[in-house]
């Protein structure tokens, strides 16, 4: 059976209160791991004493000493957010699912258009709307779409490295970031172009072109 039949149009998004929010904690080992990565001044810079006792207000938080430790939390708080939402929009807004809901719709706009009911009642639908939808979901089916996956990593990855510009006062080179990004996407496990052997790629994600 062809596979456009089981797809389905997008559906609502879960209540506040039922959004599962990720809680994603670098490990002992892993935040070494970045702070080696980072600038050694910002191990060695303590942080202000207001920001250290608001960090300590906040729930499963380590202790707050050094600027190093604000951009592991920054990166930590970014990542959650990422994979919470992530997890709210895996299958939604997808070419797919967007053209099955335009098939649905004129599907139910058949009454209006073939004269299936009253003059005064198929007025209230515009005589064009069909062929529009039509129209909108031949060019959904041909033009090559920027994965949605792919524009919120690099939104991801945008804004780690906004972080640690800002951290080391816009001071850093470029490479170090993207090095650091790499090493904190992989140990949440979020699949990325690698630093290794896709350098470039992972670049561009972090640092766009005009």
């Amino acid at each position: 059976m062809p596979r456009a039949k089981y797809t389905k149009p997008p559906g609502p998004f879960p209540a506040i209160e039922q959004i599962q929010r990720s809680n994603f904690r670098f490990r002992a080992d892993q935040r070494r791991r970045l702070n080696s990565l980072l600038p050694s001044k910002l191990s060695e810079s303590p942080v202000p004493s207001d920001i250290r006792d608001e960090a300590a207000k906040m729930p499963h938080r380590p202790k707050v000493q050094t600027i190093a430790d604000v951009v592991l939390h920054d990166t930590e708080a970014l990542i959650n957010s990422y994979l919470t939402a992530r997890r709210i929009a895996t299958g939604r807004n997808s070419p797919a699912n967007v053209r099955a809901a335009i098939r649905q719709l004129r599907e139910a706009l058949k009454p209006f258009g073939r004269g299936w009911v009253d003059t005064e009642t198929a007025d209230i639908v515009p005589a064009d709307l069909d062929n529009k939808l039509a129209a909108r979901e031949q060019e959904i089916a041909s033009t090559r779409f920027a994965s949605v996956q792919r524009e919120n990593l690099a939104i991801l990855c945008q804004a780690i490295g906004e972080v640690v510009i800002s951290a080391n006062g816009g001071i850093v080179r470029e490479q170090d970031i993207i090095q650091y990004i790499d090493a904190a996407l992989t140990c949440a496990r979020i699949k990325h172009p690698d630093f290794a052997k896709h350098r470039d790629r992972l670049a561009m994600l972090v640092f766009p072109k005009d």
